[in-house]
């Protein structure tokens, strides 16, 4: 065979297909249907992102705010002060292209749609930046890709809703490559991305700094002495520009931060969980996603500390940027668990970026490895070694596929009950593979939806069991929810049923007891008969909506402990009561610092056993009065 005939495509040619290969796979697991269309994704965290989202463009259409007083969520709750904070960029976005005429749904969508779409290019642009050849920053996109898609945690991130850290895990490692490339080569038109970039990341994601803190650090510290005024200025003001982005979120913060609980729920492994990462164990999902699929990310890591070995013998300055950002992150992510104040940024999250970063070095080396004219070099045995490992690895790598496309599954013969839930994959215990791509709202949430406007009709608060479609409820509608993501780090989720006083003995006499605290009118359950289905003594079923039992409960509920009157309006930052009688009532909203009472009339807190918030007291209130947010901090 001629030399021509063997010649294997050009680096653009290589490039190309990278890209045609993500873009094939884009629209597998994000329809373009979807994205491209005004209905919003909505898959697990993605609801939470959009109430988030719905509630700051609220309040800054109204208020020129991004934080709220919200009475329709868990009887009144901060939102946008604590929860959100690494979704604040996200709500600009969305506010921004709203203002512009763009529908928000598809605003949101289209941050999602951006974010997957840069990836190929951020990485060849990465190493490019770092000095690899074309061929090899070819390789780096394609390993990019496909830790993108295969790697369990790069793909459960932008899957569940984390698709800003996906966002960030991606500019970090370009940022340290342009911040290498420029301290070395001392062109200063590169301090123009990186001045945009700072400001970006931190508003992306503000645990992006966590990241880049010691590489960056180690970088300017090795150039210190070299650097002019001009260059030591001009990376100040980089810094200074993202700090600057705090001023977005600082302020309610810190005035509401008595309210700030611990945050160290997900994600929070300890250091034996690399050793399980490496075999692809699953100890709990909770802090790693599930399942564990790592053989990419682990080639990534074995081939980039190869890489860095040898670069480090040949002196190589690349070693300390990318040796310093892999470690740096690995240890964030599994060290983390042992200190106080990183449990609660969800540590592990930082092994996005370090399997990102590992894989420029190991595409330099797998590019040199694999080159044609090394093949061909190759004896006999080495081939024969070569054939026996690729016999051993593509059927993992084809098994990893294969869960995230269960379609290509073989179909299962059912013989038992067994048989139809256990996985082609295992054949045993292990699930049938959940398929994880962009999903639009489920029909049977819109149908809830709207039998609740149809017969809600004002009566109480609306328990729901199932979370996703409780945010959903939230934004979507006019109701008054007590669910939604019970790990809220507020004290207002007392009134979440699953985080309450009731939650450890749901068949005890305490239900009753929150449903009256909590002015409860209907119960909507989700999934496996349970004992709420079992409460008839305090629940009569009213429909089943899609899958979704819906119950009325037997006591008529009253938003009022102390006092009478009628709720007439409840919306963001107000509750407007009417026909109020007694001389001292207690309306159940959740009091705030911020809130007062119009006209001539005062609020003060009142304290509830269960409630670590309190209520709004109002004495000697009008016939007609509302409870509003100042916005006095």
């Amino acid at each position: 065979m001629s030399e021509e005939r063997t010649r294997w495509p050009t680096p653009s040619g290589w490039l190309a297909a990278v890209v045609a290969l993500h873009l094939a796979l884009l629209a597998y697991f994000a329809p373009p249907k979807l994205l491209f269309s005004k209905q919003p994704v909505h898959t697990v965290d993605y609801a939470l992102h959009l109430y988030q989202v719905e509630r700051a463009r609220e309040a800054f259409h109204g208020w020129h705010a991004l934080w709220s007083w919200d009475p329709q969520v868990l009887a009144g709750q901060p939102a946008g002060v604590v929860e959100d904070l690494t979704s604040k960029g996200t709500e600009l976005f969305v506010i921004g292209l709203s203002a512009l005429g763009v529908h928000p749904a598809f605003a949101f969508n289209l941050l999602i749609i951006l974010v997957h779409l840069m990836l190929p290019f951020i990485a060849y642009g990465s190493a490019r930046s770092f000095g690899l050849s074309r061929a090899a920053s070819s390789v780096a996109a394609l390993l990019w890709v496909l830790l993108w898609f295969f790697d369990s945690f790069l793909h459960w991130c932008w899957w569940i809703g984390m698709i800003t850290w996906s966002a960030a895990s991606q500019l970090t490692v370009l940022y340290v490559a342009l911040l290498h490339r420029l301290l070395e080569t001392r062109k200063r038109l590169l301090l123009v991305p990186i001045f945009l970039l700072s400001p970006v990341l931190a508003l992306l994601h503000p645990f992006s700094a966590l990241t880049l803190l010691l590489p960056c650090a180690l970088l300017y510290a090795r150039a210190f002495r070299s650097l002019g005024a001009l260059d030591h200025a001009a990376l100040a003001a980089s810094v200074l520009a993202a700090a600057s982005t705090v001023l977005v979120w600082i302020g309610p913060l810190r005035a509401f931060r008595h309210y700030v609980g611990p945050a160290d729920v997900f994600m929070v492994p300890s250091l034996e969980y690399a050793l399980l990462d490496t075999f692809d164990l699953l100890k709990d999902p909770i802090h790693t996603g599930d399942p564990v699929r790592t053989m990419l990310r682990t080639l990534c890591f074995a081939a980039g500390a190869v890489a860095l070995v040898r670069w480090r013998r040949e002196r190589d300055r690349r070693v300390l940027p990318l040796a310093s950002f892999v470690l740096a992150a690995v240890a964030l992510a599994y060290l983390s668990s042992y200190f106080g104040l990183t449990r609660q940024t969800h540590p592990y999250r930082h092994i996005a970026p370090a399997m990102l970063a590992a894989a420029l070095p190991a595409a330099a080396l797998l590019a040199e490895a694999l080159a044609p004219r090394k093949l061909r070099e190759l004896d006999r045995s080495a081939r024969l070694l070569l054939a026996l490992c690729l016999v051993l690895i593509v059927p993992r790598f084809v098994r990893n596929v294969l869960y995230y496309v269960p379609e290509l599954l073989p179909e299962r013969v059912v013989r038992s009950k067994r048989d139809v839930t256990t996985s082609p994959l295992v054949g045993l215990t292990e699930s049938y593979p959940l398929v994880q791509r962009h999903e639009g709202v489920p029909e049977s949430y819109a149908a809830v939806r709207s039998w609740l406007a149809e017969h809600h009709g004002g009566r109480g608060r609306v328990v729901v069991t199932e979370w996703v479609l409780a945010e959903y409820l939230a934004t979507a509608t006019s109701v008054p929810i007590l669910g939604g993501i019970k790990e809220r780090n507020v004290p207002h989720v007392d009134a979440h049923l699953f985080r309450s006083d009731a939650a450890n003995n749901l068949a005890g006499p305490k239900l009753a007891e929150y449903f009256e605290r909590y002015a409860v009118g209907f119960v909507i359950v989700t999934g496996d008969f349970g004992i709420l289905d079992q409460r008839r003594d305090l629940l009569v079923p009213a429909r089943v909506v899609g899958g979704h039992r819906i119950y009325r409960t037997h006591a008529e509920p009253s938003f009022f402990a102390r006092g009478q009157g009628r709720i007439a309006r409840q919306d963001l930052n107000l509750v407007e009561v009417a026909d109020a009688q007694g001389e001292d009532m207690i309306v159940r909203f959740h009091w705030m610092e911020t809130l007062r009472c119009r006209p001539n009339c005062a609020l003060e807190r009142s304290a509830v056993g269960g409630d670590r918030v309190g209520f709004i007291r109002v004495q000697k209130p009008p016939l007609r009065f509302q409870i509003y947010n100042s916005y006095e901090l």
